[in-house]
């Protein structure tokens, strides 16, 4: 009995495992100019499209919009915002292969509850490591190789 439910305990956490995975803000010296965009390596954060080709200089900070009052479960980082060597702010956004998923900041202490410029309820983290901005992404079952 004790083994039986040792096991559907690990086949859930497995099951669990698969369907989400933990990331951060991407550090600036990942970032690249192309195709004036700036975009991570991996492709998964992106601006909008910019004038100047630039490096980014520094990290800032991000903002998590939960999508219901101050709850840390569900909602999406709405940009990773940087500072460029010219002086521009820069923000990247995340770039899923698809819209079915869900941001979570259930396992990251560093975001802050704080309020939005149209009163609404978001979350900052202006930690200086962009790593320690990290949220869980929760994939759907819809996602290729799923």
């Amino acid at each position: 009995m004790i083994a039986r439910a040792l096991f559907l305990f690990l086949l859930g956490s497995c099951s669990i495992a698969q369907g989400s995975e933990q990331l951060g803000c991407p550090y600036p010296s990942s970032i690249k100019f192309r195709d004036g965009h700036f975009q991570s390596e991996n492709g998964q954060w992106k601006s909008l499209e910019v004038e100047a080709a630039s490096f980014l200089d520094r990290f800032v900070g991000a903002v998590f919009v939960p999508l219901e009052g101050q709850q840390r479960q569900q909602g999406y980082v709405e940009y990773c915002l940087y500072k460029a060597g010219n002086n521009q702010w820069v923000n990247l956004r995340f770039q899923a292969p698809e819209r079915h998923f869900s941001m979570s900041l259930t396992d990251s202490l560093h975001w802050v509850p704080a309020r939005g410029p149209f009163e609404q309820d978001i979350y900052l983290c202006t930690d200086s490591q962009p790593d320690n901005c990290s949220f869980t992404l929760k994939r759907s079952k819809s996602w290729p190789g799923r």
